[in-house]
């Protein structure tokens, strides 16, 4: 049987907007319900690529609120120096906030995060050969939020990496590699949004890298549509 091995915020659904409410609540204590200003949150889409890790967050939203910070090269140069200088007391803290301010709201508002959510077509698509691939949702998200939203979509016997046991890991090319030996795996794919968790993955052996082109890539990055992906999974 075929593993694949998928990414679920940026790739089964769209999480930004949620991110970015927490983010901005934390960052200027703006209320989670106040309507997201457009302008703004382009710009966090623009550059989320840079993110993959919930206390980069903190260095993103340090950026987005420096009106000196205005062209592509200024944000990446910026970006980078941040985290060579990294505060790890401030990340630290930052970190936690943004968990338990969303694992409050999925637990008293799970109606508003749900509105924010939107589950991608792929997500459909993928779950359609649930009974005919093994599928293993890798995620820096924690289990209960992707679990919720699994049964939510009446989805069952999906095998989920989430963040807690993540941590036990140097990174999810680690986390494959090992899945791989153990169960013996011949053909696999991994499906992600972001570069940097797929670069670590290129030279494991039986496995095909693919950048979900529809997710929150690079700027200057071109990945798979949700259309090709699906089809190539197949294969």
């Amino acid at each position: 049987m075929v593993t694949v091995f998928t990414d679920f915020d940026g790739v089964l659904f769209d999480t930004l907007k949620e991110a970015y409410v927490l983010c901005r609540n934390i960052f200027y204590g703006i209320d989670t319900s106040k309507a997201i200003e457009k302008n703004v949150f382009k710009k966090f889409e623009r550059y989320k690529f840079l993110v993959f890790n919930s206390w980069q967050y903190l260095y993103l939203m340090k950026i987005l609120s420096d009106k000196h910070v205005k062209t592509d090269e200024d944000f990446a140069r910026n970006y980078a120096y941040m985290l060579k200088t990294r505060d790890f007391r401030e990340e630290k803290e930052f970190e936690e906030k943004y968990l338990k301010l969303r694992k409050d709201l999925i637990k008293n508002h799970s109606y508003f995060i749900d509105k924010l959510e939107e589950k991608f077509p792929f997500f459909d698509m993928l779950m359609s050969l649930k009974d005919k691939l093994d599928i293993i949702i890798i995620s820096r998200n924690n289990n209960f939020e992707i679990t919720r939203k699994l049964e939510k979509e009446n989805i069952k016997g999906i095998k989920v990496v989430a963040k807690e046991e993540l941590l036990k890991f140097k990174n999810k090319a680690e986390f494959i590699q090992q899945y791989m030996v153990q169960n013996k795996v011949d053909k696999a794919y991994f499906i992600d949004d972001n570069s940097h968790n797929l670069y670590p993955c290129k030279e494991i052996k039986n496995l095909k890298c693919l950048l979900a082109g529809w997710g929150n890539i690079g700027i200057n990055e071109k990945g798979y549509t949700q259309e090709l992906a699906f089809k190539t999974i197949q294969k």
